[in-house]
């Protein structure tokens, strides 16, 4: 696991503030080793964790003319040797680095891992920055005509001098109105980008302005795979999955972790088998604490321990967010200055992720326990485990199939002939238009927005539920992005590095280039999934149709909700700063809402939810601001 960074100028000169703002911000990548190459109008830098087996003990890596940092995790190492005719003794850094000497940048298709890097060629003079086929590893820059970075830790940009930090307007219209869905290179702010998945950016200085070349080396679902039979399907499909988690286990010695819940079960089942000493781990609260209810995962994850003779630990209902808490000394161990009455997300200077806080206490159970590393499932829902609608075989050309869907669905019933046709005739109206147009989460508060700014966005240009039928097109829209982001950041911040056996280039390829009815079968969603992994899933595993993580009914009534509530709503206020916003937020609509006193059942979710997209608001400005600090 490593932090790389740096910076590339059209002209000479001295960047030490930067220099010191972008190691803080990549520190946590990396303890091990760091070091920089600087020469001219070029900066590299890396802080280096020694992970796996075969990690490199230079950050910084020198081959002819080329000047290289890597963060990898390499699963096809054997194969790379045997093509570079290498030493069994290299390391997997520079492994990689002579490959791609060899033959070049396009490929990386064939590399098997999970990795981001920077390559500087001095006898081009050109500096290129590359990221692996599904972007498990974050790699953000910065460039204009005259100055380009780059870092790990998107934060380590933000406070750079010459950074335009401007924020995206798309996402600040998105986010109060309920789409949420970014692209794949798009940030909060307007002029940082995210390297995109299975790319290369190559940046050189041409009539003294830097100019960049962007090249694709692979793209995800290009052929349509067809076999003979559904046996075939489904034995490729465990083929590839097992293989996926057996290279991640022999790339990473000592112990493993794994999250487990009622649709993850087959992670942790697979990695027990294989052998491995594994720490199992569930978002769930302790069912100590919160009962048994009906359709809990707790149930299905309780059959799993009991058939595998394994033990999961728990959330629990208050988790440590104290200064005390493994993320605040992490921080406060990089030097990091943390102010206690904060809230946390605004303390640790967190990016507007999802399930932040849950995720640390995955990592801090994790380490604990002596695990380095965390097998998630990331992935699986718009991959092998896709919940498919029946509507996607219509979309797909696969009409036999879906009109045979549509005959099932209606098995037993009089007048069966026209209720398929009603079935049909609804899966092709009203659901093709859902599906087709732009969705809007349960989440919007659109009516916060400055009219003047909303009127400049139009519905037509938001993204499309392509979840539940167009994999392929979800993923390029960057679907899989704020999950991906945030495991590396908050894994890197508290010692531990997130594996994601889905999203392993062939699984993923194979899962959405395979016909779309083998995933609905009789109203069975998952269901080649759970056919290609039967023999060894619990009977509630293998049946599960829903699940939750705990009963509503059974956790307990907070009496003192309203008033944590109503503090946190002052937080906001107070944090928002009005001169910054009011170009995109109606203030006179925030203080009507403000003086409001507590909000019935009816509106309680509302109120939550302005309070939630408010909040994600402060934090992009909080970003800004603590990234700007001088440390």
């Amino acid at each position: 696991m490593s932090g790389i960074f740096g910076t590339f100028c059209n002209s000479i000169h001295t960047q030490d503030k930067n220099k010191k703002k972008l190691i803080l911000w990549n520190n946590a990548y990396g303890r091990d080793a760091k070091q920089i190459f600087e020469k001219n109008n070029i900066q590299i830098g890396c802080c280096l964790q020694m992970l796996a087996t075969h990690t490199t003990t230079s950050p910084i890596l020198h081959m002819n003319s080329m000047y290289a940092a890597i963060d990898l995790l390499l699963y096809n190492r054997e194969e790379l040797i045997i093509k570079c005719n290498a030493p069994t003794s290299i390391s997997d850094e520079e492994l990689l680095l002579s490959y791609l000497t060899q033959f070049g940048m396009s490929a990386l298709k064939d590399v098997n891992g999970d990795f981001s890097g920077v390559i500087y060629d001095e006898n081009a003079q050109t500096l290129t920055l590359f990221r692996d086929h599904m972007g498990i590893r974050p790699l953000y820059y910065y460039a204009d005509n005259s100055f380009m970075a780059f870092s790990t830790d998107i934060r380590g940009l933000l406070g750079l001098d010459g950074v335009d930090s401007s924020l995206n307007e798309d996402w600040i219209y998105r986010t109060l109105s309920g789409y949420f869905v970014d692209s794949v290179t798009s940030t909060e702010y307007q002029n940082i980008f995210c390297v995109s998945p299975a790319s290369y950016i190559t940046f050189s200085i041409k009539n003294e302005k830097i100019s960049q070349e962007i090249h694709s080396y692979w793209q995800l679902g290009k052929k349509k795979i067809h076999y003979t039979s559904f046996e075939l399907y489904k034995a490729k499909l465990k083929e590839l999955v097992t293989d996926s988690i057996q290279r991640r286990l022999q790339a990473i010695p000592g112990k493993a972790g794994a999250e487990l819940s009622g649709g993850l079960g087959v992670i942790g089942i697979l990695i027990h088998r294989l052998g491995r000493d594994c720490v199992y781990f569930s978002w769930s609260v302790d069912p100590n604490e919160i009962p048994y209810a009906d359709h809990d995962e707790r149930l299905i994850i309780k059959d799993i321990c009991k058939q595998e003779h394994i033990q999961c630990h728990y959330s629990q209902m208050k988790s440590d967010r104290s200064m005390n808490s493994l993320l605040a000394r992490q921080m406060q161990s990089l030097g990091f200055s943390l102010d206690e009455n904060e809230p946390p997300a605004l303390r640790y200077a967190m990016p507007p992720y999802i399930n932040a806080m849950a995720l640390c206490d995955s990592c801090s159970c994790m380490h604990e326990n002596g695990a380095s590393v965390i097998f998630t499932g990331h992935g699986g829902d718009e991959g092998i485990s896709h919940r498919s609608s029946p509507y996607e075989m219509f979309y797909h050309h696969e009409y036999y199939h879906f009109f045979r869907s549509m005959w099932s669905s209606t098995h037993g019933q009089k007048g069966r002939i026209f209720r398929t046709l009603k079935a049909c005739k609804n899966q092709l109206g009203p659901k093709r238009r859902t599906l087709n147009g732009a969705f809007c989460t349960v989440f919007a508060t659109p009516e916060f927005l400055n009219k003047n700014f909303r009127s400049h966005f139009s519905e037509k240009d938001m993204p499309a539920l392509h979840f539940s039928y167009d994999p392929i097109r979800y993923i390029a829209d960057g679907g899989s992005r704020n999950r991906l982001d945030n495991v590396a950041l908050l894994g890197a911040y508290n010692n531990i590095r997130y594996i994601v056996p889905y999203l392993d280039y062939r699984v993923i390829d194979f899962a959405v280039s395979i016909p779309r009815h083998l995933y609905l079968k009789n109203s069975h969603n998952r269901f080649i999934f759970r056919e290609a992994f039967r023999d060894i899933m619990p009977k509630s595993l293998y049946s599960v149709h829903i699940k939750e993580d705990m009963s509503a009914k059974n956790y307990p009534s907070n009496p003192n909700w309203y008033k944590e509530f109503a503090e946190m709503k002052t937080i906001v206020n107070k944090k928002l700063d009005r001169t910054f916003w009011s170009k995109y937020l109606d203030f006179a609509v925030i203080d009507q809402w403000m003086q409001k006193g507590k909000p019935s059942e009816e509106e309680r979710d509302h109120d939550s939810f302005v309070l939630m997209n408010l909040f994600y608001c402060v934090m992009t400005q909080n970003l800004i601001e603590k990234t700007s600090e001088k440390f």
